[in-house]
């Protein structure tokens, strides 16, 4: 019996031995020395306690040579994700679930795109962007060829392909992928105007309405631009993406006149859907002439937020509409033709061939008119719609992306003009560019190349292709974008709402929020003119929406009480409830499921199960419910499945018994048990978390955080039946920088800066995020050498 309980410890030893030994093989190199091909001089790297590189070089070229080295050996399988996605390649390294995805990319043409992209940056030459780009691509291959692949890798069995640039313009691509919500709204705004008819959707908030709050514009006289004008479901589909999307953001400047230092005050939080590792990486890069601190995308080499010693840019969604389907007129004499007014233009095709794992290649055709690809078999959603040919017209397609080169001269400004000038290259996707500078200046520009539409096109309804005057016309230049530098306020917020018109007037069409956030921001701001960094931070993480109390209210003044007296102390609590979003409190468990209920009840028979699950996923039920529910003409509320005519009351009353039946039958009649907390679930899901049980492994679960629509400390979460709340998306970090000491300015990520499961710092801010916590983010060279926690030093091979 000792024998073999000696061997069996024996064996357990082994075993743990072998782990440690397998964990170390897998970790990040964090310390020591790296013989690096191409480098010119050696390179320090220094780690701080959070796992962010701090590279010093003697020069440019270095510098992103080794960011890309050390960028790759955290964040190497998230970058092989990202590359896949938008090269539409996931089905050859993922299998043939994924098969359907490929075929939508490719059909948008996102891969073909970033080709001729990557050409026309080639073609530039020289330029000081195109040599970074391929020193910082040179370094991921470095570690591609020589460092320790993750373990993601080991699991499938395969081994990365090169970086190229093709690939930089393929994640590009997949990230420029925001007319998702177009996707969704669009097809069902169609539906409901067709067979609904105008007095349903009154009742919605298609367009942005008067209650709404819209963004401020400036428009000085001394920034000018040399610009001209010129003449299965799809949600189902999405769900397979491994790598989340962009989704909305808040950034407001605060200039020196409202802060305590008298510097400017730079606040970001972009929202990206949650993930393991999160989406941002941070990397600070010192070298002869330049200092910065940014936030960067796998596989990027500049960063989209980051900040100067002299200035700051951080980034919300502009939200506009940049994207229109066109349903065409087929020519009955010839099927593979569309008509346009008196014309007749031919339907294009060509083939693609998509590789898929462990089984034949699949070819794929692809079709096109003179508006765009054709959609119907890629979304469930126009098929259902319709049997004519939908094409999808998109502004990111038209023209190569100068995005790098933007980006880089965003990161490389000397001046306010230079910020303005690397705005106006994007073209899409459309983002709202804040800045802040150590001169006192703030600024936002809406940057995205804006169409010139008719008048009679309803931008959220499928256009009539053959009608000639659908066809967007030409673009408004640059300097017509909505923009606000230093304004009177002493402030510019964005946060995905609606900017005001355009300099020549129009008010631009787009997904936009109604503001809620950007009012609470705007009003908090306003209040005082003593801000610091400190003070700020209870801004950033507040779960308050004034509009969701206003809701509460209303829908209980259309409420029998008596029906409910058992439950008094719960609806004078509702009636009294401020729309905090405390994860101890009952109130928004009761009121979301309670608006769940309400909405339903008057929606699905006019929709249908589908199509009711399909409305909660687009942004006009952000946009719609106070308007939803106080419109006296609302024909929403009458089921039209029964012959007697329902009421506004009648439905929220029925809705209300409904839920406290559903919510005593899951956590118990004692509504003690109906805290927030307990029907909130915040998990950040990995690529290969799907499978059971590498959930266990790759995912990051935290506690439980204040889950809500619409407040500042955004964590959406779809409404469902099951009444169990997973947070989908929020803050993918939250900076906040005083010029007043730019050394010490403090942010935060979700999960982590290392995207490696055997790096201990894979998820070692997850609770200082969940906690609304922050660290800094260091930039004092004396400090980061004395604090560090490793130093990698990067020395020429030859």
């Amino acid at each position: 019996m000792n024998k073999l309980t000696a061997i069996f410890g024996s064996l357990l030893l082994l075993l743990f031995l072998g782990l440690l030994i397998f964990i170390f093989w897998q970790s990040p190199k964090y310390d020591g020395e790296v013989k690096i091909s191409g480098m010119n001089e050696e390179v320090e790297v220094h780690f701080d306690k959070f796992g962010i590189p701090h590279i010093y070089a003697q020069n440019e070229a270095d510098a992103y040579r080794a960011l890309g080295y050390v960028h790759a050996q955290d964040r190497l399988f998230q970058l092989e994700m990202m590359r896949r996605v938008g090269s539409g390649t996931l089905a050859e390294f993922l299998g043939k679930d994924l098969l359907e995805v490929d075929q939508f990319f490719h059909t948008l043409g996102i891969p073909k795109h970033a080709k001729e992209s990557s050409e026309a940056f080639l073609a530039q030459g020289e330029t000081q962007w195109k040599k970074a780009a391929e020193a910082y691509i040179a370094g991921v291959n470095e570690f591609i060829e020589n460092g320790t692949l993750p373990v993601e890798y080991l699991l499938l069995g395969e081994k990365p392909r090169p970086y190229t640039v093709e690939d930089m313009h393929s994640i590009i691509g997949y990230m420029s992928f925001t007319f998702a919500m177009g996707l969704k709204t669009d097809p069902l705004i169609t539906k409901i105007a067709r067979e609904l008819g105008p007095e349903y959707l009154n009742s919605l908030s298609v367009q942005t309405l008067p209650e709404h709050h819209v963004i401020p514009v400036n428009y000085p006289d001394s920034l000018k631009n040399n610009s001209n004008p010129t003449s299965s479901t799809f949600s189902a589909l999405l769900e397979k993406l491994p790598v989340p999307l962009l989704e909305g953001s808040n950034g407001w400047v605060i200039s020196g006149s409202r802060t305590k230092s008298g510097k400017v005050l730079f606040n970001n939080d972009t929202h990206i859907g949650f993930a393991s590792p999160s989406v941002w990486y941070e990397a600070h890069l010192e070298y002869p002439g330049f200092s910065f601190y940014g936030n960067h995308l796998a596989g990027i080499p500049f960063g989209l937020v980051g900040h100067t010693r002299h200035h700051s840019i951080g980034l919300t969604m502009f939200e506009n509409d940049d994207h229109d389907f066109f349903e065409e007129k087929l020519n009955p004499s010839n099927s593979n033709e569309i008509l346009v007014g008196d014309s007749v233009f031919p339907i294009s095709s060509r083939k693609e061939i998509i590789k898929v794992k462990g089984q034949e290649s699949v070819e794929f055709e692809i079709r096109e008119t003179v508006h765009g690809p054709i959609m119907n078999s890629m979304v469930k959603e126009i098929s259902d719609l319709t049997t004519n040919p939908v094409s999808s017209w998109w502004v990111y397609v038209l023209e190569p992306t100068r995005a790098i080169e933007a980006i880089f001269k965003l990161n490389h400004a000397g001046s306010i003009q230079e910020v303005a000038d690397g705005a106006s290259l994007i073209h899409a996707p459309g983002l709202n560019i804040m800045y802040g500078d150590s001169m006192g200046n703030i600024a936002w520009w809406a940057a995205a190349k804006l169409p010139i539409r008719s008048e009679e096109v309803h931008s959220k309804i499928f256009a009539d292709g053959s009608d000639p005057e659908s066809m967007p016309t030409g673009w408004y230049p640059f300097t017509d974008n909505p923009q606000s530098i230093n304004p009177e306020s002493g402030f510019v917020a964005t946060s995905n709402n609606q900017p005001d018109t355009l300099r020549n007037g129009v008010f631009f069409p787009g997904y936009y929020l109604p503001g809620d956030r950007w009012n609470r921001i705007a009003k908090t701001i306003s209040s005082r003119n003593d801000w610091d960094l400190e003070s700020i931070k209870a801004l950033q993480n507040e779960t308050i929406n004034e509009s969701h109390a206003e809701n509460a209210q209303f829908i209980l003044s259309q409420l029998n009480q008596t029906d409910f007296t058992e439950d008094s102390n719960l609806l004078d609590a509702l009636q009294t409830w401020d729309g905090n979003h405390d994860i101890e409190s009952e109130i928004p468990t009761v009121y979301y499921k309670w608006l769940y209920h309400t909405l339903r009840l008057a929606m699905a028979d006019e929709l249908g199960e589908d199509g009711f699950i399909a409305y909660l996923e687009t942004f006009v039920i952000i946009r719609s419910t106070r308007h939803f529910l106080t419109h006296n003409e609302n024909r929403w509320w009458d089921n039209k499945s029964t012959d007697v005519i329902e009421t506004r009351e009648q439905i929220i009353n029925e809705a209300l018994k409904i839920t406290f039946d559903e919510l005593s039958t899951q956590f118990g009649k004692d509504s003690e048990g109906w805290k927030w907390k307990n029907a909130v679930i915040a998990e950040h899901p990995h690529p290969l978390g799907a499978q059971k049980p590498l959930d266990k492994i790759f995912n990051v679960r935290t506690e439980p955080v204040p889950a809500n629509e619409e407040a500042i400390n955004k964590l959406a979460f779809k409404l469902n039946r099951e009444g169990i709340y997973r947070v989908t998306s929020g803050p993918a970090m939250r900076i906040i920088l005083d010029f007043e000491n730019v050394e010490k300015s403090v942010s935060v990520l979700p999960t982590s800066n290392s995207g490696n499961r055997f790096s201990k710092h894979y998820a070692d801010q997850k609770d200082l995020y969940a906690k609304g916590r922050y660290r800094p983010q260091l930039m004092n060279e004396s400090e980061i050498k004395e604090k560090a926690k490793g130093k990698l030093l990067l020395v020429p091979s030859n």
